[in-house]
């Protein structure tokens, strides 16, 4: 085992917090990880990890190691990189992303990256958790939102635009709101994974102001309630993405365009030791590119 090899285990560990789990992470045994980081130390002439039988932690060494092995990859990963082509794509990728978001654009990209890329395989979990990427072994989670864990590096995939919409029964039976404060007299359908989802975002004189809704259904699933707006129960806030293909066939139509909302940022994560792996850029570069696309249609479907 050279040197690259060891690194590369090295950090598996710093990052997944043992041996197992490094292990499961890059396909060998805790045995092999064990060796590779002993035989480590020995080359550097340093402890890299405290090690009990209860519990491991990583030195100071170890920390100041670890900075260094992460700048070496990473050139490594960019040398390899600069020599690959499309066509030389391979490998298996794995990706979470939220489920409504999976389920209207993401795996639909994913179809035609496939088609596209016959080497490469991908495993899509649809969670609207922000799962670990170190210890679930994720090459790359899409998240919607701001960002909170600064330890991940960050790729920008585009925005969506939060919209109000509802099917043009409910609006025909009890009217279209005219003004943002005049939601409070309808039947607002809120979604409990939104952060707004008690209080709906506008931007008005320059100024966010958030105002308050009720009704009688609150979910924690943006497609239950998209399905429950085309049904006619109320008004739905949703990213304008998810309700793309509603507003393009006419199921759902937008209220109160002429008031801005705020932009969710659309991003794609993944850890430092993920480096610039090939197929990683190329399926990065695909989802900025049908996120893009998906923005445009929407724009037309709205216009």
């Amino acid at each position: 085992m050279d040197r690259l090899d060891k690194m590369q285990i090295f950090v598996a560990v710093a990052e997944t917090g043992s041996f197992t789990a490094a292990g499961e992470r890059m396909g060998i045994s805790n045995k092999v990880v064990s060796k590779s980081i002993s035989a480590l130390e020995n080359d550097v002439g340093a402890t890299l990890f405290f090690r009990t039988t209860r519990s491991m932690s990583i030195t100071v060494d170890g920390q100041n190691y670890l900075q260094g092995c992460r700048r070496v990859l990473l050139e490594y990963e960019a040398l390899s990189a600069s020599l690959d082509t499309a066509q030389s794509l391979k490998g298996a990728l794995r990706v979470t992303a939220p489920v409504t978001f999976g389920e209207v654009l993401v795996t639909r990209s994913v179809v035609d990256f496939l088609s596209n890329h016959p080497d490469i395989e991908v495993e899509l979990v649809l969670s609207d958790h922000h799962e670990d990427l170190a210890e679930k072994g994720f090459d790359l989670a899409i998240r919607m939102g701001e960002l909170k864990d600064s330890n991940l590096r960050v790729r920008h995939l585009g925005t969506a635009q939060l919209i109000v919409v509802a099917a043009r029964s409910y609006l025909e039976a009890h009217g279209a709101p005219g003004l943002a404060r005049d939601l409070m007299q309808h039947s607002c359908i809120r979604d409990t994974n939104s952060d707004v989802a008690n209080r709906w975002p506008f931007v008005i004189d320059d100024v966010q102001t958030n105002i308050p809704v009720h009704g009688r259904l609150i979910c924690n699933s943006s497609s239950a309630c998209l399905d429950a707006a085309r049904n006619g129960l109320g008004l739905a806030m949703v990213p304008d993405l998810f309700a793309e293909q509603d507003l393009v066939e006419g199921r759902l139509v937008r209220v109160l365009k002429d008031i801005p909302t705020p932009a969710v940022p659309i991003q794609g994560v993944y850890l430092p030791s993920a480096f610039q792996r090939p197929k990683l850029v190329a399926f990065v570069d695909h989802m900025k590119d049908a996120v893009t696309a998906a923005k445009e249609r929407c724009g037309t479907a709205q216009a």
